[in-house]
């Protein structure tokens, strides 16, 4: 029994070699060992090798004092917080820190990260702004406006908008780029206007007719 080495591919494998007896014939046997250069470490030379780990920077004895006073307050947010630091500050790892408070490993190095940053504000939880609002307050006057418009004097062949004539009226004239139906009629009651389907402008060859229905 002994060892032979393979390149296959351009890189070597070990392979155990074991020889018997069949008859008159002498055979081989072949049990594969692993790579000659382990992958891992291939990959880790291309790299630039492996990354360190992530701890927190070095506590003052002020920062000290009042992670532990944090630890046993009833904050739940601060609380998390400064136990992690807490736990990297005796240089415990990432992976042991998760098992040990049951955080996955993006939330505890967002932790060390805003802590090396910003120091004990890190305990703080910050507001969220939330999100942005699609339309401003001035595109939204402009489409509540719009319902008003006789879609007549706009050269449209009907006289009722409804909310696709409507969407198509304002997108076309550039008051937003797009619009959902169903933002169309949120914004229309925001304003407070009530979209009626069933809405028309009466016409007459009368010449007076604008006079007598003011």
């Amino acid at each position: 029994m002994h060892v032979e080495i393979y390149k296959i591919h351009g890189r070597e494998y070990r392979y155990q070699v074991t020889n018997y007896r069949e008859g008159t014939k002498i055979k081989h046997k072949k049990k594969y060992l692993g790579p000659v250069v382990p992958i891992n470490k291939i990959q880790r030379k291309k790299s630039g090798g492996r990354k360190p780990f992530s701890f927190v920077r070095k506590l003052s004895e002020e920062e000290k004092q009042k992670l532990e006073k944090t630890v046993k307050s009833n904050n739940a947010f601060a609380k998390e917080r400064a136990r992690i630091i807490l736990y990297s500050s005796e240089g415990v790892r990432v992976s042991e820190i998760c098992r040990k408070i049951q955080k996955e490993k993006r939330s505890i190095l967002s932790a060390i990260k805003r802590f090396n940053e910003i120091g004990l504000t890190c305990l703080q939880r910050g507001k969220t702004t939330g999100r942005k609002p699609k339309f401003n307050e001035e595109q939204k006057a402009e489409i509540v406006a719009a319902v008003n418009n006789d879609p007549r004097k706009l050269n449209k062949n009907f006289t009722t908008w409804s909310l696709p004539k409507l969407r198509q009226h304002i997108t076309e004239n550039k008051v937003v780029e797009s619009i959902s139906i169903e933002t169309l009629r949120q914004i229309l009651k925001e304003g407070n206007k009530k979209y009626k389907k069933s809405r028309k402008w009466l016409y007459s060859n009368d010449p007076d007719f604008a006079k007598k229905n003011f």
